[in-house]
């Protein structure tokens, strides 16, 4: 049997964390978390979050 690499879902709101770290449930990626459903449901949060990947993109060189 060959060996199958499965990637892990990385967290929206912690980039370059796993998606397990808040709600380990959430095994599948964020769809399944409810804490990226609140957040992402809050226009002012989901805002702040869409700011925040924003500037750690330009902080990284990126954009």
């Amino acid at each position: 049997m060959d060996a199958v690499h499965r990637a892990t879902a990385q967290c929206p709101l912690r980039p370059g964390q796993p998606c397990t770290l808040c709600h380990p449930e959430a095994h599948s990626g964020p769809q399944d978390c409810p804490t990226v459903a609140i957040v992402m449901d809050d226009p002012d949060l989901r805002a702040e979050v869409v700011r925040r990947r924003r500037a750690a993109l330009v902080d990284a060189g990126g954009r």
